[in-house]
């Protein structure tokens, strides 16, 4: 698991890069922690479409140099965000020759940050940052055509976020789920929903992909859509009987047995989780905005070595949500 001061100095593994199909690329970045997030690309003859971006300059520079080692002489034509948050969207500048295409709320919010978590976060080894929201968005699906592959974007928000989008490339069987599903991690479901995650899951599994690429953590196939949608079956079971017992998100992670999902990377997210699935328990819409400020701060309270947001006595240091 990756500490703070890593992730601040730079010292984390360095990425790999795997075929997954003919021409279908995946950029990994162990250990898939906070900001340490997935990418991809697609090559068809001379032209690239890309999956996500990078957190820092240097890490997009590094996946740039992946994409021209093993892709050659050839053009990016298509950049695909799978959602605003900024360790899949802060490298999109160093893109300049790609249509960005995202959700239009992926657009809203990447406008709406801006350079925010630079100023949060000074210790992280940002680079030269500016943002470059995208420049192409739709509301349900989109599809792209780059030669011969066809990629099917499609809207599974809120989930992660409100305006998550998965990749779909049909003849490959292969998927980009982005943060709507991370392997052997806790899920982090502060923007979005949990009934909405179930329904995104359900989603990906229909289509029944062979390969997926998680937005953090290794290669997966449809057995982590099970392990996850278990793990929102429970969850929404212990935010029911917390909102019916009236007491707050951090007391009933306080008495939550996690059993075998103790064991996955981060734990403690399940604090900022029960806040949003007791919000839903209670009647609040899915994704509609919550204090991120004090769900954070409860996270810290339940366990002060997590990291993520670190918002105790009115102190930030952060990077964003991955």
């Amino acid at each position: 698991m990756s500490e703070p001061e890593n992730l601040y100095r730079g010292f984390v593994p360095p990425s790999h890069t795997e075929e997954i199909a003919a021409g279908v690329f995946a950029t990994i970045q162990p250990d898939g922690s906070w900001g340490l997030s997935n990418a991809g690309f697609v090559r068809d003859g001379r032209e690239v479409g890309v999956i996500d971006t990078l957190l820092t300059e240097d890490r997009t520079r590094q996946f740039q140099e992946e994409i021209r080692r093993l892709a050659g002489n050839t053009r990016t034509r298509y950049l695909v965000n799978t959602h605003h948050h900024n360790d899949h969207t802060f490298g999109n500048y160093l893109f300049d020759e790609a249509a960005i295409i995202g959700h239009t709320e992926c657009r809203d919010e990447v406008l709406a940050t801006g350079l925010a978590p630079i100023g949060r976060d000074p210790f992280v080894p940002w680079g030269d940052i500016q943002v470059r929201a995208p420049d192409i968005t739709f509301e349900d699906r989109l599809r792209l055509h780059l030669g011969s592959t066809r990629l099917d974007l499609i809207h599974v928000g809120p989930a992660h976020t409100r305006n998550d989008v998965i990749v779909w490339l049909p003849e490959s069987r292969t998927l980009f789920a982005g943060d709507v599903l991370f392997q052997c991690a806790t899920p982090i479901i502060t923007d979005g929903s949990v009934t909405g995650s179930v329904a995104a899951l359900d989603l990906i599994a229909s289509l029944q992909p062979e390969v997926i690429v998680p937005g953090h953590g290794e290669l997966t196939d449809v057995s982590e859509v099970k392990k996850w949608r278990s793990y929102f079956a429970f969850l929404s079971e212990a935010a029911a009987q917390a909102h019916a017992a009236g007491i707050s998100p951090l007391a009933a992670a306080q008495e939550l047995d996690l059993g075998e999902f103790g064991a996955w990377q981060h734990p403690e997210r399940v604090v900022l989780n029960l806040h949003r699935a007791m919000a839903e328990a209670g009647g609040t819409p899915p994704g509609e905005r919550l204090d991120s400020r004090e769900i954070f701060a409860d996270m810290l309270r339940f366990d002060p070595r997590a990291y993520g947001h670190k918002l105790i006595h009115g102190r930030e240091s952060y990077v964003d949500q991955p």
